[in-house]
């Protein structure tokens, strides 16, 4: 028993700061965040939002450069420049219409692939729960479970209520941050980022 009372005195002469630092150290090495999101189609437009500024943006700039050459073109040509006045014939009516889909293509791109991204989720994926661990983190929904190691992430996005996982290029998890359990946003964020290695873009 003498033999352990040195090991007791000396826990016990530590100061108080450094053992709240050294139990929140071992809090952050079991730490586990949780969140649980739904497929909506406010979050589907975001998630796509995201995909096109963070790892689409140098072929959004591209199709929006085209998209509004050909809309301003199309616009030009529906002026009557040789004093004749403007009539609607079918020609006209025709392409008027065509202005009008144009542009709300590129007003509204991310609203539409939202919508079709929630209309095309599979049955019993549109709710989902997602566990972080040390290593991996796992999307568990009524239909299946799936586990991602972190070094898939391509990139890391936020809006306001939304945290927004680019995975593999193609895949894209939006993560309402309103139901965060385990930490604060910011302590979450902070993870993602260490295990990551990517900083996070800031979204509307």
């Amino acid at each position: 028993m003498n033999k352990r009372q040195p090991r007791c005195l000396a826990a016990a002469a530590r100061p108080p700061n450094a053992l709240r630092v050294q139990n929140y150290l071992q809090r952050r090495i079991h730490m586990t965040f949780e969140i649980h999101s739904d497929i909506t189609n406010r979050s589907m437009t975001i998630a796509a939002r995201a995909m096109r500024r963070v790892l689409r943006r140098k072929r959004s700039i591209m199709w929006a450069i085209f998209g509004w050459s050909v809309f301003l073109f199309n616009a030009l040509l529906l002026i009557p420049f040789d004093g004749e006045p403007f009539a609607l014939d079918v020609r006209t009516v025709t392409s008027l219409l065509v202005e009008v889909m144009l542009l709300s293509v590129l007003l509204f791109q991310d609203r539409f692939n939202g919508m079709i991204a929630r209309k095309n989720a599979l049955a019993g994926t549109k709710e989902y729960h997602v566990a972080f661990g040390k290593d991996s983190y796992s999307v568990v929904t009524a239909a299946t479970t799936s586990t991602f190691r972190y070094e898939l992430i391509d990139a890391l996005a936020e809006s306001q209520d939304y945290i927004i996982l680019l995975v593999k290029k193609r895949y894209v998890q939006p993560l309402d941050k309103r139901t965060l359990t385990g930490g604060t946003v910011e302590e979450f964020k902070r993870f993602l980022e260490e295990k990551t290695g990517k900083d996070f873009r800031r979204m509307k």
